[in-house]
């Protein structure tokens, strides 16, 4: 059996959606497509996707039409949620190894980081992954983070002794048509002459991928930690094509 694949959405600064993009592309793996899968939270500035499972068990006990939603999910899903652990940089590695040993190991392990290279714990947990995932959003502040960081890792990190890491990938987030073809092609352009690689997939701006529901009411879902995206908000949303691009990235073969 294979090892799982160490995969790691993480920038410095907050607002890109790294816990969004870890949180969707996770449930899809594991609800859409069966994939086994293992979240760690180990951001401690906010456990974001600790604070995403605690809303979605709220909700499914709160709302009826949810929790009517989610039995009827699970029935035919029958599986279990993928675990989310809450854990700080210095344990995520160790929390990861021994939800590995538990049982049937997970295909794939996200891990939501807060990205620098200038906190040694930090340094040592991107080192172990074996993929990562840098959003970039137009907004200013994002892309000179962004590309500050995955440049960084680039320099200092890639091809070190010590390091796992096999691939750095930019990811466009929370794109307006108008910068579709200007903004992304010409910052594309320019991180490649860094030896920086985006992704092609680009996610539009969209209220949709925070669509979480509510207590009461009829609400459609889109990101959830314990049931897959609603199929009519997957339209044009661009993730079903992120997470294809992303398992032919790590899996060529």
């Amino acid at each position: 059996m294979q090892d799982p694949i160490y995969v790691a959405f993480a920038t410095q600064k907050g607002g890109a959606g790294k816990s969004t993009l870890t949180t969707l592309v996770a449930s899809y793996l594991h609800y859409v497509l069966g994939k086994r899968v293992l979240a760690l939270d180990c951001d401690p500035r906010q456990h974001s996707m600790v604070e995403y499972r605690e809303k979605d068990k709220l909700l499914i006990r709160e709302n009826p039409v949810v929790k009517r939603r989610f039995a009827r999910f699970m029935e035919q899903f029958r599986g279990d949620a993928y675990e989310i652990v809450k854990c700080s940089p210095a344990t995520a590695l160790d929390y990861a190894e021994k939800e590995i040993q538990k049982g049937e190991p997970p295909e794939y392990v996200f891990f939501d980081i807060t990205g620098t290279v200038n906190d040694r714990e930090i340094v040592n947990l991107l080192a172990a992954m074996d993929y990562l995932f840098v959003p970039i959003t137009p907004e200013t502040g994002d892309l000179k983070s962004s590309i500050g960081f995955a440049h960084n890792v680039n320099e200092q990190m890639l091809f070190k002794e010590g390091c796992n890491v096999k691939g750095l990938f930019l990811v466009w987030n929370k794109v307006q048509p108008k910068d579709r073809n200007n903004l992304c092609q010409i910052i594309n352009r320019y991180v490649a002459s860094l030896c920086i690689e985006s992704l092609d997939t680009i996610l539009p701006m969209s209220v949709k991928y925070t669509k979480d529901g509510d207590t009461s009411g009829r609400c459609g879902i889109f990101r959830s930690t314990f049931m897959p995206p609603d199929k009519s908000l997957l339209r044009n949303s661009q993730l079903p094509e992120l997470v294809d691009e992303i398992l032919a990235t790590i899996e060529p073969d």
